[in-house]
């Protein structure tokens, strides 16, 4: 009796921004598909039932995906699955695993296609931006008025949004906005001060801030079992603890308190001396 298996067709999984012909593309792959979007597969889905030949497309797998009937779909349905998301961040784990992933490319078509009919319309864009977005939105914009806007819906962290500016304009711009509205004065008026203390002229590279290493004494402390450095210092006195200290801690962090590790000796194996041959040995 011979073996009969099926060979199930992989996933396609097409990631693209808005507008970037996921869909069209989708459905140039498939005949006729049926089609539902992640959020909204019905509980009643009987995937026995849908005919192989027409295949099944999940559209929007980036806005709150039901997990569990995504991958039932793609364990269970032998025929073509096509899946479309805006990003891959935003898909639950353990979907894209099981897809092969295709970008949808970078021409967003639905913006040529109402350019055609309105050309004179401009490319939208979102007011809601991560914190590197919006210190290059900050130094390079020269609409103060949109900066401000930008800087109120936002809302970043103070402290933060003054470390990346001070690293790309000069300091004495923000010494004024820093000093005495930061933390004295609203917010939003903090915001407006720092919007229009810049022109929005700049045409360099944006530079990161560059943080602070992270301390070892934290780690070191919790190995020793000690709640501090100051009784760590005594502790260090006496030879006894230096030694439990080699033995917790690797040559790093005995490096870091002033004590080296001791050396293991390498026991070097003697050379065997070579038998010399005599004319004896050949009687």
């Amino acid at each position: 009796m011979g073996l009969t298996t099926i060979n199930k067709e992989r996933a396609i999984l097409l990631v693209g921004k808005a507008g970037t012909g996921k869909t069209t593309k989708a459905l140039e792959m498939m005949d006729n598909p049926i089609i539902y979007y992640a959020d909204e597969i019905p509980n009643s889905l009987n995937i026995v039932s849908i005919s192989r030949d027409r295949g099944i497309l999940i559209e929007e797998l980036n806005y709150h995906a039901d997990k569990e009937k995504v991958l039932n779909i793609l364990r269970n349905y032998k025929g073509k699955i096509v899946l479309t998301s805006n990003d891959k961040k935003s898909i639950p784990n353990g979907i894209v695993p099981m897809c092969k992933v295709k970008l949808a490319g970078s021409k967003k078509h639905l913006q040529d296609s109402i350019k055609a009919i309105a050309p004179r319309c401009e490319e939208p864009s979102s007011i809601h931006m991560s914190t590197f977005e919006l210190v290059s939105y900050y130094l390079k914009t020269s609409d103060r008025d949109k900066v401000r806007e930008a800087l109120e819906v936002n809302q970043p962290n103070e402290v933060t949004l003054l470390s990346y500016l001070t690293e790309n304009i000069h300091v004495n711009k923000l010494i004024f906005v820093d000093a005495y509205v930061k933390r004295r004065w609203d917010k939003k008026y903090f915001y407006e001060m720092l919007a229009y203390a810049h022109d929005g002229k700049y045409f360099g590279r944006l530079n990161m801030p560059k943080w602070k290493k992270k301390s070892d004494m934290p780690y070191i402390l919790r190995k020793l079992g000690l709640p501090n450095e100051k009784l760590l210092s005594q502790f260090l006195k006496d030879e006894e603890f230096q030694d439990y200290a080699r033995k917790k801690l690797n040559n790093t962090h005995c490096r870091l308190l002033g004590i080296e590790k001791k050396k293991k000796k390498i026991k070097q194996k003697k050379k065997k001396e070579m038998k010399k041959t005599t004319l004896n040995d050949f009687m």
